[in-house]
């Protein structure tokens, strides 16, 4: 659902507000502020990286950015389009159509101009996505058997990341949320995942995988992967999305995969749907399991593109540039 956020209408807030988003923003504080506190932290990340992106290519060239012309976001569009893909360039148009119209700004991206500049952009970029690359059974099934007899920590840790995330389809930030308190560890030594209001169980195979990281870092409380330093020293704070990619990229250089299959952070929750389809699950069986609010990614993840864009048509709102 699109959020509605309200332009600012105090005059003095406006002009401060201004001047700070004229300027390269440091923190997403100036952004949770502006949208009302409507977004997650990761999506404020995200604006905050694009806004800067917008503020230092209009600083580089000498033009405003708030407001901004059409002519500049035209230049902008396509110097990104040279290294950027559709999607990227898409989210900027969000978030500068954002910032103009939070301030009460004319909204550059809502000229013609832009439209028929994103147009071309999309003629040219349609075929330029392609979803993570897979991590499936097979290959948890390599790297557990390879690394089965190690002792190093960082082996340990990966081993159980592997495991769980695949088996259970974590999104990456529900395997960084996870802590002892949504474990349930039974005597026969199963344990049990409490994903956001529901159980899932975990095979004896992760299971085991799990106990042992869980024994060799004595972790009793808190969060369950946390990061390790270059001395085998585990942290108290939870792995962020870049160390989880790293983490999957390594089985990507464990298993010697070519530079075009290589693993992301995505890539379990892929490969699992990709299984479960093959095991025969329909797609809203797979939607149920992935725990999706929509039918439309698991879809898209096992090869069902007309169903996904049936499904994707249903929350897609127009933006300014598309009218």
């Amino acid at each position: 659902m699109a959020k509605k956020i309200p332009p600012i209408d105090n005059e003095e807030q406006l002009h401060l507000s201004i001047k700070t988003f004229a300027g390269l923003i440091e923190s997403t504080e100036p952004w949770e502020e502006l949208t009302h506190g409507q977004y997650a932290k990761n999506t404020l990340v995200a604006f905050k990286n694009d806004w800067n992106s917008f503020v230092t290519f209009c600083l580089e060239n000498k033009v405003p950015c708030l407001p901004a012309k059409s002519d500049t976001v035209h230049r902008y569009i396509d110097y990104m389009s040279r290294s950027r893909k559709l999607a990227s360039l898409k989210r900027y148009m969000v978030t500068i159509s954002l910032v103009h119209r939070c301030h009460n700004l004319t909204d550059p991206c809502s000229h013609t101009e832009i439209r028929l500049e994103m147009q071309k952009q999309q003629l040219e970029k349609h075929d330029d996505y392609r979803n993570a690359s897979a991590f499936r059974d097979e290959h948890l099934q390599k790297l557990l058997y390879q690394f089965e007899l190690s002792t190093k920590v960082k082996d340990i840790r990966d081993m159980a990341i592997w495991a769980v995330s695949f088996e259970a389809m974590l999104k990456r930030s529900e395997l960084a949320a996870l802590t002892i308190d949504s474990l349930e560890i039974h005597a026969d030594g199963l344990i049990d995942l409490l994903v956001n209001g529901r159980s899932i169980a975990l095979s004896s195979v992760s299971s085991k995988a799990l106990q042992r990281w869980l024994v060799i870092s004595m972790i009793c409380e808190g969060f369950v992967f946390r990061r390790i330093d270059r001395h085998s020293n585990i942290g108290d704070k939870p792995l962020d999305h870049s160390s989880i990619y790293r983490v999957f990229r390594r089985a990507s250089d464990e298993l010697s995969l070519p530079s075009s299959a290589l693993f992301s952070g995505q890539s379990p929750r892929v490969g699992a749907a990709k299984d479960l389809a093959d095991s025969g699950l329909s797609i809203s069986e797979i939607q149920d399991q992935g725990r999706w609010k929509s039918p439309a990614m698991p879809a898209q993840y096992v090869g069902n593109t007309d169903r996904h864009d049936k499904e994707i048509a249903k929350y897609v709102k127009p933006k300014p540039w598309d009218k």
